[in-house]
């Protein structure tokens, strides 16, 4: 078992981004997708560098802040993206829509970094994959980089073997980490475990309804104390 600690949401906020930065540093976390088009996403991308780290995924965001293309058939009258759903069901959003915001937030990362960070993967941000324009989008732009893409049954596209989504909520706890192990272990799969840990500070509690993240950092941490990390082979995107 080759396994992807994945932690989504870099750069949604300063507090959560330190906290991503914490676990790639101390080895809890193995990789991140960053939310691009978010005002902390310079800073994070940054302290990324800073750290050595020189690959990240982008974490495909239509549905918080504002985009980075401008484009009424997106947005509100306020100017930022419908949230979740109700962008997800918006009859206005057209394939090109998608394809070029996704291109865009992908351009900022080369920008912000100047080109020092190289995007590995795509994921999004709630379940854009609902969507088919915003689906077909994601696939042409992962084939036409060679990118590979979070689990989402699709054929020929590289993606991990198996997508581990439970470690949320009421389910962040060492036995969540344990049972995952115990039921790869010993089979010849990459698993990527889904992630949202950071910090927590006021300025987060406005861009972000889902508190749990010190939490979830915390038993990521005891996972790796008490060696549960050294039964697999612990990986990024680049290497699957």
């Amino acid at each position: 078992m080759k396994l992807i600690i994945n932690a989504d949401d870099f750069g949604l906020s300063k507090s959560i981004s330190d906290g991503i930065i914490l676990g790639i540093k101390e080895g809890y976390i193995t990789s991140t997708s960053i939310m691009s088009n978010m005002p902390f996403a310079e800073y994070a991308i940054k302290k990324a560098i800073e750290q050595g780290i020189n690959c990240i995924g982008l974490h495909i965001n239509l549905t918080v802040g504002k985009p980075i293309v401008k484009n009424r058939n997106l947005v509100d009258n306020e100017g930022v993206f419908y949230y979740n759903r109700a962008q997800i069901e918006n009859p206005k959003l057209t394939y090109q829509d998608a394809y070029n915001e996704i291109m865009a937030q992908m351009d900022i990362v080369s920008k912000y970094s100047n080109g020092k960070l190289k995007l590995d993967h795509l994921d999004t941000h709630h379940h854009l994959m609902d969507n088919p324009n915003i689906k077909q989008a994601i696939i042409d732009i992962s084939e036409r980089f060679n990118m590979p893409i979070r689990k989402d049954n699709l054929e020929k596209i590289k993606c991990p073997d198996v997508l581990y989504k439970d470690f949320t909520i009421n389910n962040v706890n060492v036995d969540s980490i344990r049972n995952m192990i115990e039921t790869y272990k010993e089979k010849n799969v990459v698993v990527e475990l889904m992630t949202h840990p950071g910090f927590i500070d006021e300025n987060t509690k406005l861009v972000t309804s889902y508190l749990n993240r010190e939490n979830e950092l915390n038993i990521l941490k005891e996972s790796k104390k008490a060696g549960l990390f050294e039964e697999v082979e612990l990986i990024n995107f680049q290497q699957i």
